[in-house]
C-alpha cells in the first residue's frame, strides 16, 4: 500500500508538476524575447498580470498535456512537454525552420488571445508613459531644451552591449530624426506664439479664438513628437533610466549626459 502511495505521488511530480515547473521559466524567457523592444513586462501592475497570467496559462496547458495525453503517448519525456509548450510563444517564423511539435495546438491554446491582450497593454503602457513625460510644460522653449537633453541622453546609451553596428547606426538615425521633428515643431509654436503675440501688444488686445487655437495646435504637435521621441527611450532604455530623464524634465540646472549643461 505504502509503494502504491508513494508510485502515485512520483507519478503525479513527473506528469503534472514537472512539466509545468518547467513551463514556466521558458515561457518568460520567450516573452522576454518576444517582447523585447515592444514594451517592459514589468512596466506596470496591469502588464505584469497579465504576463504571469500567459506563463500561468502555458504552465497549466503543459500540466494538462502532459498528465491527460501521455499516457497514450509514453515514449514522449514530460519534461519535453514543459519546453515545447513554453516554446510556443516564439513567432512561428522562428519555428519553421526546426518544425512544429504535434502538442504544440493542444498546449498552447488561449496562448493567442492572452499574447494579444498583453501586446496592446504594453503598447499603453508605452503611449501613457511617453505621453506623461512629455506633458506639463508650460511653453515650447522647456519642450524643446527637455528634448534636447533626451536626444544627447538617448545617444549616450546607443553603444550598448549586444547591439550590432547596423542596429546602432539606424537606431542614431532615428534619435536624430525624431528630435529635428520635435524642434521643428517647437520653432513654429514659437513663430506662432511670437508673432500672436507681438500683435496684440501692438494692437492692446486680449487674443482671439482663433490665435488661442492655433497656439493650442502647435504646442500640442511639438508635445506629439516630444512623446514619439520618448517612445524610443522606453522601447530600448531601462527602468533605471526613468529616474534620470525625470531629472532632465524637472529640473531646468540639470547637467546633461556627458558634462555639458543641457539645453
Amino acid at each position: 500500500m505504502g509503494d502504491e502511495v508513494a508510485w502515485d505521488q512520483t507519478s503525479v511530480l513527473s506528469e503534472w508538476v514537472l512539466p509545468a515547473a518547467i513551463c514556466a521559466p521558458v515561457t518568460w524567457v520567450c516573452l522576454v524575447w518576444r517582447f523585447r523592444e515592444d514594451g517592459r513586462l514589468l512596466g506596470t501592475v496591469r502588464s505584469a498580470a497579465s504576463a504571469v497570467a500567459v506563463v500561468l496559462w502555458t504552465a497549466v496547458m503543459a500540466a494538462l498535456a502532459s498528465g491527460l495525453l501521455l499516457p497514450h503517448a509514453s515514449s514522449v519525456p514530460p519534461a519535453a512537454v514543459g519546453v515545447v509548450a513554453g516554446l510556443g510563444l516564439v513567432p512561428k517564423r522562428k519555428l519553421e525552420q526546426s518544425g512544429e511539435h504535434p502538442l504544440m495546438a493542444i498546449v498552447t491554446l488561449g496562448d493567442s488571445l492572452l499574447l494579444n491582450s498583453l501586446a496592446l497593454r504594453l503598447q499603453t503602457d508605452r503611449a501613457e508613459w511617453s505621453y506623461r513625460m512629455a506633458g506639463g510644460f508650460q511653453d515650447c522653449w522647456d519642450l524643446d531644451t527637455f528634448a534636447d537633453r533626451v536626444r544627447q541622453h538617448l545617444l549616450s546609451r546607443v553603444d550598448a552591449p549586444g547591439r550590432t553596428g547596423r542596429i546602432r547606426t539606424h537606431l542614431r538615425k532615428e534619435i536624430v530624426e525624431r528630435h529635428r521633428d520635435v524642434r521643428i515643431a517647437a520653432q513654429k509654436w514659437i513663430t506662432i506664439e511670437t508673432r500672436i503675440e507681438k500683435a496684440c501688444q501692438q494692437q492692446r488686445r486680449e487674443r482671439t479664438r482663433e490665435e488661442l487655437r492655433q497656439v493650442r495646435r502647435a504646442f500640442g504637435e511639438a508635445e506629439q513628437y516630444c512623446a514619439y521621441l520618448l517612445d524610443l527611450a522606453h522601447a530600448h532604455g531601462k527602468r533605471s533610466d526613468d529616474r534620470r530623464l525625470r531629472e532632465l524634465r524637472d529640473r531646468p540646472e540639470a547637467v546633461a549626459p556627458g558634462g555639458t549643461p543641457a539645453g
